[in-house]
């Protein structure tokens, strides 16, 4: 069998005031956090694929504009979109 070496996060959604109390309530939980703020990573969605015609095309076009250091990720529907977005060269898939 193999292992799984993925993480589980928690929702990027927190309540208002409360950010700061959730997020350290997921990492004493053992979870990992998604992300503090909108500036730690780009996230690709639906809207931005269908833009850029592929989960692909959508992937190279954040790199480039984004650069080497900063992390993509790619919301998907399916293992599909999933297996695509990991191809492409995503630092993290999210299945929604």
């Amino acid at each position: 069998t193999r292992k799984w070496h993925g993480f589980v996060a928690g929702t990027r959604k927190t309540t208002p005031g409360f950010k700061n109390v959730e997020k350290y309530a997921l990492v004493v939980g053992g979870a990992a956090t998604h992300r503090m703020d909108l500036s730690q990573m780009v996230m690709l969605k639906d809207n931005h694929i269908w833009s850029a015609g592929s989960i692909t095309n959508a992937v190279q076009k954040a790199r480039s504009a984004a650069g080497f250091s900063m992390k993509i990720e790619v919301e998907c529907q399916n293992v599909k979109e999933a297996l695509e977005a990991a191809a492409a060269g995503a630092d993290i898939v999210m299945l929604d």
